[in-house]
């Protein structure tokens, strides 16, 4: 650690108390930003000892408070402790001041994802808070990465898991931080963490963090390594027990977690990562008994006619493949092949009760362009397995041959890829063959 570095750092603080003594707001600014800017520089340095950061971040801490304040509009006089207000804001810009009603009952399938928030999050709060606190202590596993294909509910599921807990949330989309001018995506990120202080118990929800966290080795995080740098300070140590009964937690969800900076997933931050997949069969039914209104327990529920045949379970087999959004999408769609008949029959006074009918889902199903491709599943698959795609590729294929052969069910997207494999493998085997006799030709030559 160069002690000029630090040298640098401490005179930039006797700057920034001489200019707020002196009542100087624009320059106390000024240099409260760069202070900021070397303390989250220095900290994400690996080569820093903790003593240090932890320095830079108590010293830092005090000065974002006095920017956010600043922003906001609130500036303290220099002899009174009267605070002057350029004009009122909302008391919370990041959080709801509304504890979602919902809980993770309202989740549709995914009882293995269930099953891994009440090991990491939820058994604190449950009747077996003491057998979690003999095998974990007081230590709280409060940061999760939630990973899978869009569309399949992940910002829904976080929200059910503050409501089942009764914490407060911050849904932060990264488009929301990235702001226009220079500095301004930091001070959004300072202020999201500030602004969690003031709540003993909540969740800090960061949707697509891949906007401001991708790995700083690829063009794609030109523009946002500050932004990057100042979340990775902010997050040490932010979900530490301070006091009895304080929990706080940090989920952020992707679609391409495989972009993320390796700083953002190593251990003590998003060490914990979730595989949120497509629906299965189960939730695909629970998916279709809502969007039709086949769910009696839904109060207000609007109940769509059906024909006979077109049952729940009928139309959640034709939805394989397709993501939560995508399957509210097609049911929309096919509620209004109906609905148009009805107002055509109503217009030209004819009988005018409609129904769904099969032909009606079919025909939606067949012209849907579904958002959820074969590749993007495979893509999954290969970062689950922790392995690159020609790593993955190689040990798969043997693996669908062998279920294929004893006669053991394959998902879809995986049987387009072993049909492809094996047709890849015939064409060289063609090849190969065709070259052999050329050779032999040759030589009989």
């Amino acid at each position: 650690m160069p002690a000029t570095m630090m040298d640098s750092f401490k005179e930039y603080i006797k700057l920034f108390n001489s200019a707020l003594a002196s009542g100087n707001t624009a320059d106390a600014l000024r240099i409260g930003k760069k202070l900021v800017q070397i303390a989250d520089g220095e900290c994400a340095r690996p080569n820093v000892d903790e003593s240090f950061k932890n320095y830079y971040r108590s010293q830092a801490s005090k000065v974002r408070e006095f920017i956010a304040d600043t922003s906001s509009g609130s500036v303290r006089s220099k002899n009174t402790d009267t605070v002057h207000r350029k004009e009122e804001k909302p008391k919370n810009k990041w959080f709801s001041d509304k504890v979602p009603k919902l809980t993770l009952k309202d989740v549709a399938g995914l009882d293995d994802i269930k099953r891994k928030f009440l090991v990491n999050i939820v058994a604190p709060f449950t009747d077996c808070a003491h057998i979690y606190r003999k095998y974990r202590g007081t230590q709280y596993n409060a940061q999760i990465l939630l990973y899978g294909p869009p569309g399949t509910g992940k910002t829904f599921l976080v929200k059910c898991l503050a409501g089942t807990l009764g914490f407060h949330i911050a849904v932060v989309q990264t488009k929301d931080i990235l702001a226009n001018l220079v500095g301004d995506a930091e001070k959004n990120i300072a202020e999201v963490f500030e602004e969690a202080k003031q709540y003993d118990n909540c969740i800090i929800f960061f949707d697509e963090i891949d906007s401001i966290a991708a790995s700083r080795d690829n063009d794609e995080s030109r523009n946002t390594k500050g932004v990057l740098t100042t979340l990775l300070t902010m997050m040490d140590g932010f979900t530490g027990v301070a006091k009895e009964g304080q929990h706080r937690i940090i989920i952020a969800a992707t679609n391409r977690p495989w972009v993320l900076d390796s700083a953002v997933k190593r251990g003590g931050r998003f060490e914990t990562q979730i595989y949120v997949p497509l629906p299965d069969f189960d939730a695909r039914c629970r998916l279709v008994q809502l969007a039709l209104g086949k769910d009696a327990s839904v109060k207000d529920r609007i109940d769509i006619p059906c024909a006979p045949d077109v049952t729940v379970a009928w139309l959640a087999s034709k939805l394989g493949g397709m993501a939560g959004a995508d399957i509210n999408a097609v049911c929309r769609q096919i509620v209004n092949a109906p609905l148009l008949r009805e107002i055509n029959n109503y217009r030209a006074e004819k009988p005018c009760d409609e129904y769904v009918t099969r032909d009606d889902c079919t025909s939606v199903i067949s012209g849907y362009i579904n958002s959820i491709t074969d590749e993007m599943l495979w893509e999954f698959d290969a970062y689950s397995a922790n392995l690159s795609f020609n790593e993955w590729y190689k040990v798969i294929v043997p693996r669908l041959k062998r279920d294929r052969a004893e006669g053991k069910e394959i998902q879809p997207y995986l049987m387009n890829l072993l049909t492809m494999a094996l047709e890849e493998e015939d064409k060289l085997a063609k090849l190969r063959y065709l070259e052999s006799r050329g050779r032999n030709d040759k030589d009989d030559e």
